[in-house]
């Protein structure tokens, strides 16, 4: 009877070992998996805040929406906005803020192969204000 428990308890320990040893190991797998989306905020030129959100859909593409709200609740105000996805333009337009005095633009792109680093860049075309951030997924 001894001998049964000693058995039953290498047995139990040795399962509890291995479950270790793999929840030891998991981590490190599911860390190395590339992001599904980010979500950035900068503050800007003018305690202006822009915000960069890139995330992947159920149809594969990318959504990126960039947008900068401004301090001041002015509507009309004019921004230049380009924006890129590894050096290559994708958005070059004039937006007008909305009465809140923020601007918003949404894409859908298809994913390249590798990283996807974007970089939105906003001028104020009133008073020469930035607003500029960068992300990558």
């Amino acid at each position: 009877m001894k001998n049964n428990r000693l058995n039953r308890l290498v047995g139990t320990a040795a399962v509890g070992l291995a479950g270790l040893a793999l929840t030891a190991v998991l981590p490190t797998a599911s860390a190395s998996a590339a992001p599904s989306s980010i979500n950035m905020t900068r503050k800007c030129a003018s305690n202006s805040v822009a915000n960069l959100q890139v995330q992947r859909e159920d149809t594969g593409q990318l959504s990126v929406d960039f947008g900068v709200d401004m301090a001041q609740h002015s509507s009309g105000v004019p921004w230049k906005v380009k924006e890129t996805r590894n050096g290559k333009i994708f958005v070059s337009t004039t937006v007008m803020s909305i009465s809140d005095g923020s601007f918003s633009l949404t894409r859908a792109l298809k994913p390249v192969a590798g990283t996807n680093t974007f970089v939105a860049y906003a001028v104020n075309t009133r008073s020469g204000k930035t607003c500029s951030i960068t992300g990558s997924l």
